[in-house]
């Protein structure tokens, strides 16, 4: 079987994604019987690429390390927007690797609408449309007959939504709490071995795993919207980062952290979400944990997440130090379940 893919979004992820299909190319022929092919490619500032047959992907990589754009790739180069392209390619799915608007969750939630509508399945890593729009996004896709999953949206490859999904059929999830960002929590850790906040996020970024302007993470923006992720998704909250009861680290000072230490205890931004009368109550804050908590050993760029079941009683997953490979891995496996059921004749 042949898989035809357009791929709006190719920065870090995106590029990381391609070379992971190159690497599994032979596996995928031998194990899965699928032909994963790259039709088009759309980038913000760096050109896009749109073809009725498979692009040289291993090409289009070297062209970009070269310090080249697309719009000089050759015959496939394409002036087409987004939206465009999705209108146009021949491609069979859709994955949407923009980054995250937080304000909106757009364009990524246009781009998703726009593929349900011309019949693509979608895959996507940008957790903005989850955390903005899944009630509406799911009912678009089931109404159109088209698959859709967000492995990558929160805690890159590890499997939380598919967790739930696949092995915990029967469960409600009551409560849901962790480690959701990496650059807070690595912060945290570096500031409790003596480092300045500064300090510390200068070295995230030079490690690369916090932006230029790390304000998303500090100010818990981005733990937000993953919480509003995990909520919409498993709680059925309907609700947006906008709505999260958010503080960031930006205030805790060594000052805290000694204390803490002093006191036996650690200082961690949990993210939770809770159901109560008025429904799912959801929250960003730093918080004191002792060595009874399952944060407690989740430092450096690590993360975790409980899962408060009706149940099967507590349930917690971690990750430990991710990279960019994760996230890509996460794409991976959510075509490999949307072949699964189309292969079966499910949604």
């Amino acid at each position: 079987m042949i898989l035809r893919l357009a791929l709006i979004g190719f920065g870090n992820v995106g590029q990381e994604f391609a070379r992971l299909l190159t690497r599994k190319r032979d596996w995928l022929l031998r194990d899965k019987g699928l032909d994963i092919e790259v039709l088009a490619i759309a980038t913000k500032t760096r050109g896009s690429l749109n073809s009725s047959v498979a692009l040289d992907i291993e090409h289009v990589l070297d062209h970009l390390q070269a310090g080249r754009t697309l719009s000089d790739f050759g015959p496939e180069s394409t002036p087409f927007a987004p939206l465009q392209i999705i209108e146009k390619t021949d491609a069979d799915m859709m994955i949407e690797l923009t980054p995250l608007n937080i304000d909106s969750g757009q364009p990524a939630i246009d781009h998703i609408k726009a593929a349900f509508q011309v019949g693509l399945d979608v895959v996507t890593a940008n957790k903005g449309p989850i955390a903005y729009a899944y009630r509406d996004l799911r009912a678009l896709s089931r109404s159109k007959g088209v698959h859709f999953r967000f492995e990558g949206t929160v805690m890159d490859g590890t499997p939380v939504f598919n967790l739930v999904e696949k092995t915990l059929p029967g469960c409600q999830i009551i409560g849901i709490d962790g480690i959701l960002n990496s650059t807070s929590n690595f912060v945290l850790t570096e500031m409790t071995n003596g480092k300045r906040m500064e300090d510390a996020i200068k070295e995230a970024q030079k490690g690369g795993f916090a932006e230029a302007e790390p304000s998303l993470d500090i100010d818990g923006w981005d733990a937000a919207a993953k919480i509003a992720a995990l909520a919409n998704v498993l709680m059925d909250a309907g609700s947006t980062p906008k709505k999260v009861n958010r503080e960031g680290i930006r205030k805790v000072s060594d000052i805290d952290l000694q204390n803490a230490q002093r006191d036996g205890l650690k200082i961690k931004q949990i993210a939770r979400a809770t159901r109560g009368g008025e429904g799912v109550r959801l929250e960003v804050k730093p918080e004191l944990i002792d060595n009874r908590s399952p944060f407690w050993s989740i430092d450096g760029t690590s993360s975790a997440v409980r899962f408060k079941t009706d149940l099967m009683g507590e349930i917690v997953v971690s990750e430990i130090g991710p990279s960019v490979t994760q996230t890509a891995y996460a794409i991976l496996s959510d075509i490999l379940l949307i072949m699964e059921s189309i292969r079966a004749g499910t949604l």
